[in-house]
């Protein structure tokens, strides 16, 4: 399970990634704002996994709010992984 997962958060950070470079159309000082913006939402999800990961209730509507964040927390941070990568490889390029 822990593989699909680890594949499906790649193939989504290649597909934003791919879609960031194909959008990359603004000045550079845009695009570093970009690439900074994705960078620090991409940490706060690393840093809330790390200190809230392992904390859960005991409650149905605690499980739910549980599956319901990181859910989101996963797809957020593989986006959040492909902007800055796609818009990087923008940047070197172009």
């Amino acid at each position: 399970m822990a593989v699909r997962l680890i594949i499906a958060w790649v193939v989504l950070a290649a597909a934003i990634g791919w879609g960031a470079w194909f959008v990359a159309r603004g000045s550079r000082q845009v695009l570093w704002f970009r690439v900074a913006a994705a960078a620090v939402v991409l940490i706060g999800c690393a840093a809330s996994f790390w200190m809230y990961g392992d904390h859960l209730d005991k409650t149905l509507g605690a499980v739910i709010g549980y599956f319901l964040l990181w859910g989101s927390v996963f797809v957020l941070s593989g986006a959040c992984a492909g902007v800055v990568v796609g818009t990087l490889i923008a940047l070197l390029l172009g």
